[in-house]
């Protein structure tokens, strides 16, 4: 397994706000823990690992200038229950995501101050599970209605038709230039070749992040985005992230 670091984290997104050029410090864990599984009448104990893995983030540290950030900070501004998106391997399209649905900012503390600038330790707790996403749209500006189908995402085995999942997007900039609103949706294939619709996120007249649960939907193997602007008007264009998590079919 290869190991991973600071400087390979792609993205670290709470909701709608972009910590990661800010943020110098998350404590960010995984344990995949095994169990006493021995039955009656057994001689020797039989150990086995859980199908679910754990994951788990600690406190947060970050550096901010009055200029930028002030009372109404990315920092400060995070309340309330937002999607939580971490790019553990890099901020490219079929490297690995941690995310969360149900991440609440539960405190916030500056404790560290250095002329204009200064050091904020935020603490951030789960409601609800980490899980392991495939990035199928890397962070970056798009402009326009698209479709990412030349340059689609193989999940491999893992999206072979298995049923349920889950599906998380964060836009962190939009500018409509007229048009009404914006719709980010997915699509998967058996082939790549012959696309359907997936699953849509709720239309975005602002930034912002939803996780989607898919629990009754086939996962197929390819994966693209799609982007469509209601009233289409100007050049309209978003920076956002999609990352899509299939269920364990055992």
């Amino acid at each position: 397994m290869t190991k991973r670091g600071s400087p390979d984290v792609g993205y670290l997104l709470a909701g709608a706000q972009n910590l990661t050029a800010i943020s110098n410090k998350i404590e960010y864990g995984q344990e995949n823990p095994v169990q006493d599984v021995t039955g009656f009448g057994m001689t020797e104990a039989v150990f086995e690992q859980t199908v679910l893995k754990k994951y788990e983030i600690g406190g947060h540290e970050a550096w901010y200038d009055d200029a930028e950030f002030t009372a109404t900070s990315k920092l400060v501004a995070l309340s309330g229950s937002n999607v939580f998106m971490m790019a553990v391997e890099g901020n490219t399209q079929g490297q690995r995501a941690v995310c969360a649905g149900e991440v609440v900012h539960s405190a916030f503390k500056v404790v560290q101050t250095v002329a204009e600038f200064h050091k904020a330790a935020l603490e951030l707790s789960v409601s609800g599970a980490m899980e392991s996403a495939v990035i199928i749209a890397a962070l970056e500006s798009r402009a326009g209605d698209l479709t990412t189908e030349a340059t689609y995402v193989d999940l491999g085995a893992a999206g072979g038709g298995t049923t349920g999942g889950n599906l998380y997007m964060s836009c962190t900039a939009l500018a409509l230039t007229g048009s009404t609103d914006l719709i980010i949706s997915t699509e998967d294939s058996t082939d790549h070749a012959s696309w359907a619709a997936h699953t849509a996120f709720t239309a975005l007249a602002d930034v912002g992040a939803e996780k989607k649960v898919a629990t009754d939907l086939t996962m197929n193997r390819y994966w693209c985005i799609k982007t469509v602007y209601t009233g289409l008007a100007g050049t309209p264009s978003a920076t956002f992230t999609v990352a899509v998590k299939v269920n364990d079919p055992h």
